[in-house]
């Protein structure tokens, strides 16, 4: 993989190119990184790279020319231009995990009050890693770099991933070294027992327990200990979730994983009464597949019906109350697209749908200026 990041302070990645992991991956040639000085392709003697704002306000604005410049020389067929913005879509750990398939990424490092609008004209994404404001996009490209990087393959060992925190939506477990006991603090018996089963099971149920402490959201429902309830005829394993049960009939041996994530829910037609199950009024459906194709036909179907009405406002240009009132579907579409769905579709794909809406929007936004400006030039000749 080759990362190209466009910046105004290359010195600040002197300390983190040169330690740890990410040196390791360089010397491996597992990564290509380049840090590019964004003042090199200026064209005034200056080196101007800023300015200030139309319209006034404070602060300085990075212009367009520089930045085009240095895309049009760094970019290839497979590269994805990515710019880092408060703006763009939080960043996970399953878009790190989209990410470090690509071949090439350039990330472009805001600064002063952000770029000239024109230059997302020529992103594929915007990305941002939390929702507060740096005073620039230098240590934002690191985290993503350094979160990119330890995914390529042969950079760490792959079991590493598998047990990492936020997979299946669960924080790490807690764990322990030596000595057994430190400032009456002990490590927990289970881990010395040599039992690997019963190491397995702390494990999870302290995963879970972690979570619910400290990050809940991560959890759409609480899950409880396993429960055994005997039957007539056999015993059944209950995996219990919140005040709702999922049963097992097949074997009380068998290890049933429920993955729960905060996804899409559906009511049932008829509530479902059963002597061992508690009324079912929601079910939380965890698929991705699945997930992915809800989340995609329910955007296609909200976009279908927004072309329709721009499609109208567009051909009355009396209509200011439907030109409004499309303009803020637009910008809801958005928001749900970046904030409700991006986590759970591919990158291209939403890069593709909020191309669509920039679109649209910029069909209206003309139409409007079209038409003050001929309401202007008759003003004029009366």
């Amino acid at each position: 993989m080759r990362i190209n990041i466009l910046t105004l302070f290359p010195n600040m990645f002197n300390g983190f190119l040169d330690e740890s992991i990410i040196k390791r991956a360089i010397d491996n040639k597992k990564v290509e990184i380049n840090i590019k000085n964004l003042r090199d392709y200026t064209s005034d003697k200056h080196k101007h790279v800023d300015d200030t704002p139309y319209g006034g306000g404070h602060g300085m604005v990075l212009k367009c020319e520089p930045v085009f410049n240095a895309i049009n020389e760094l970019k290839k067929d497979n590269t994805k231009v990515i710019m880092l913005s408060p703006q763009g879509i939080p960043f996970t750990q399953r878009l790190a995990k989209s990410l470090a398939k690509e071949e090439d990424l350039l990330f472009i490092c805001g600064h002063y009050e952000g770029f000239d609008e024109r230059i997302s004209s020529i992103c594929d994404m915007e990305l941002s890693i939390g929702d507060y404001v740096l005073t620039g996009g230098e240590l934002p490209s690191m985290v993503i770099t350094d979160s990119i990087t330890r995914l390529l393959p042969g950079v760490i060992e792959e079991e590493s991933h598998e047990k990492e925190s936020f997979e299946d939506n669960l924080l790490d477990y807690p764990t322990y070294t030596k000595p057994r006991e430190f400032n009456g603090m002990k490590v927990p018996d289970v881990l010395l027992s040599g039992d690997h089963k019963k190491i397995d099971e702390w494990r999870k149920a302290e995963a879970i327990r972690a979570t619910k402490e400290k990050r809940p959201d991560l959890l759409v429902k609480e899950i409880k200990e396993n429960e055994y309830v005997k039957g007539n005829k056999e015993e059944r394993k209950v995996i219990k979730i919140g005040k709702y049960a999922l049963i097992d009939d097949k074997s009380v041996k068998k290890d049933v994983i429920f993955n729960i994530t905060n996804q899409f829910n559906f009511m049932p037609k008829k509530e479902v009464n059963r002597k061992e199950l508690s009324s079912v009024s929601k079910v939380a459906i965890s698929e991705p597949t699945f997930i992915e194709s809800l989340a995609k036909n329910n955007i296609n179907k909200k976009l279908n019906i927004l072309l329709k009405q721009v499609k109208i406002v567009l051909d009355d240009e009396t209509d200011d109350e439907g030109t409004a009132y499309v303009l803020g579907e637009l910008d809801r579409l958005e928001s749900m697209l970046l904030h409700n769905y991006a986590k759970y579709l591919d990158i291209d794909y939403v890069s593709l749908i909020q191309n669509k809406i920039d679109l649209l929007r910029n069909e209206i936004n003309l139409k409007q200026m079209m038409k003050v400006e001929t309401i202007e030039y008759k003003g004029r000749h009366r």
